[in-house]
Order: structure tokens, then sequence, then C-alpha cells
């Protein structure tokens, strides 16, 4: 249902092509293929449907028909600023007993510090 648009149909060989619009739907129709093809063989009489090509997908394109949406409305900055909150004390003490604990960097500054010519 709006999801799968047909593009290409080889009376000859019988094979209908069919474009999904996503990777999902390509894989039910795939699993789905011979009752698709009974389906079509009885809605268009003298269609002769004996195999079904399923493309890769892509967005479908709109038809005459279709209905056009706006776009959503951006959204707009808060015209008051974001206070930040003070930490919780358990957090702080937690913080302060990691810098404590954390061990130095042991490489010398000036081997670090490269400088081209």
């Amino acid at each position: 249902a709006g999801r799968v648009q047909a593009v290409a149909f080889d009376a000859d060989t019988g094979r209908l092509d069919i474009v999904p619009d996503a990777p999902a739907c390509g894989t039910q129709l795939r699993w789905s293929a011979p009752k698709l093809i009974a389906a079509a063989n009885a809605m268009a009489s003298g269609a002769n449907v004996s195999a079904l090509h399923v493309l890769a997908p892509a967005p479908l394109r709109a038809g005459p028909a279709a209905v056009t949406v706006e776009p959503a409305p951006q959204p707009t900055a808060p015209a008051v600023p974001v206070e930040r909150r003070t930490p919780p004390e358990g957090y702080r003490r937690a913080f302060e007993a990691h810098r404590e604990a954390a061990v130095p960097p042991r490489a010398d500054p000036g081997i670090t510090q490269w400088q081209q010519p």
C-alpha cells in the first residue's frame, strides 16, 4: 500500500520489475513472490506474469494524485538561557577521589612536545 512501485513489465519473458521504498519491504516482497505473481495474473487479464524482479530500494516518485506535505517547523532557541545545576555532593566527592587516584602521566613534557624546524 504505497510502498512499492511497478517500473517495468516484459511481456515476452513475463518479468515484472518492482521497486520497494525500503530494504525490509523488498525482503518481504521476495518472500511472498509466488502469491504476488498469482495475484497479478488474476487481476490483470492476459498479463501472464511469471517472474517478479525486486530492484534496489529507492524513494518512490510521487504521482499526480500525491499529497504535498509542508516541511515541519524548525525548533527555535529558548528565550531564557539554560541554567546548570550544581552537581550533587556525592558526585563531587567521587570526582575528587578519582583525580587523586589518577596516575600522573609518566612522559617527559619536553619529549612529547615536538617542534618542526
